[in-house]
């Protein structure tokens, strides 16, 4: 992990080890400034570290939360805001260990953010997501986090009317891809990489 870390230091991102899940909001909460615009992308992970509702509780920042919105006009209104925002929060569906972090989305906007836009994103990932290689990274992203993401949003769009609106299959989650080696900004990703399962 600490070969990770040093991968993702010579891409110009900053790496963070801890021990786990607390260990990973405290470290993410930590990182936020206050006064802070947060945006975040669909995650187990950040739902398992329980930072949203961290989040949600505390009244120093502003959290742009697509969970409160009504219609998918209001969702993409949301999406678009968050390009501007002062954080962006996210999982990664794969990671390998030469720094290389691999995301899938079916509209594309979680990949979009992370690539550009917000002044801050920061990354959560539990050592599961770990992989020798890109190919590796594929792999487990085709044979894992799509089959498990698939059955999660048909979940969720039986209680949510926007999420219902979409149809979801493994074909549709698989829209995007983004591998992203390197950053110019320097301090702008920011990579909480946890010693224990989180996700898929």
């Amino acid at each position: 992990m600490q070969e990770l870390i040093d991968s993702l230091k010579k891409g110009n991102m900053n790496g963070y080890l801890v021990s786990d899940k607390d260990e990973a909001l405290n470290k993410a909460l930590e990182l936020i400034p206050v006064n802070s615009s947060v945006g975040f992308g669909g995650s187990v992970t950040l739902e398992q570290i329980g930072i949203l509702d961290a989040l949600r509780e505390r009244k120093d920042v502003e959290l742009l939360d697509r969970t409160k919105v009504k219609d998918s006009k209001q969702l993409y209104e949301l999406y678009a805001r968050m390009f501007s925002c002062d954080v962006f929060l996210s999982g990664s569906n794969a990671i390998t260990e030469k720094g290389q972090i691999v995301n899938v989305d079916g509209r594309g906007n979680r990949v979009a953010a992370i690539t550009f836009g917000p002044k801050k994103v920061i990354i959560v990932v539990g050592k599961n997501k770990i992989t020798s290689d890109l190919d590796a990274a594929v792999e487990r992203i085709r044979k894992v986090a799509c089959p498990l993401n698939v059955k999660r949003l048909k979940e969720l769009a039986k209680s949510s009317p926007v999420a219902s609106t979409i149809e979801i299959t493994e074909e549709k989650i698989w829209g995007q891809v983004s591998i992203i080696e390197r950053q110019l900004d320097e301090d702008r990703i920011h990579v909480v990489i946890v010693n224990e399962n989180l996700g898929f």
